[in-house]
């Protein structure tokens, strides 16, 4: 089903059947990938920010001229390194990635990188996200095992 605003009446809305159980209030779906994944290639704009609150501003700015805006994907770039604790991921990222952050930088576990990205679509930080592992293999590794599972059935909305 989806929920479409009817133009003609304000504070209306009108239910139509859409097939899979779909749910649209003029935003796409979630969606997580890694970086250098097909998926990632797909989406047409990419932002980088170095908070949330830029990020948030930037997608609301690049979306407002939007027609379609149930088809229009602001893609945030989060920088990760996850671990089975924050303080193991930290030691990772004072080895591989020292420095200030290109973008926005999220150092801890799986559970509170899925809490983070359910935020971000949540409080309409962006429609999807591009994960940049920080150590390589060990990071994608626990993404793709532990994170995308959790995002992998765009039905299931995390807003």
């Amino acid at each position: 089903m989806t929920i479409e605003l009817d133009t003609t009446r304000i504070g209306s809305a009108t239910a139509v059947d859409v097939p899979q159980g779909t749910v649209s209030i003029g935003r796409p779906g979630f969606r997580v990938a890694v970086a250098g994944d097909a998926v990632a290639q797909t989406f047409p704009i990419v932002v980088r920010r170095e908070t949330l609150r830029e990020a948030q501003r930037a997608r609301s700015l690049l979306r407002s001229g939007a027609h379609d805006q149930a088809r229009f994907t602001v893609a945030l770039e989060i920088e990760v390194a996850i671990a089975p604790s924050a303080a193991s991921a930290r030691a990772v990222v004072a080895e591989a990635a020292p420095g200030e952050p290109e973008t926005i930088r999220y150092v801890g576990t799986t559970h509170g990188l899925i809490t983070l990205l359910r935020d971000v679509y949540a409080a309409e930080v962006a429609d999807a996200v591009i994960l940049v592992p920080l150590d390589g293999a060990a990071t994608e590794r626990h993404i793709r095992e532990q994170v995308l599972p959790h995002f992998a059935d765009v039905r299931h909305r995390v807003a």
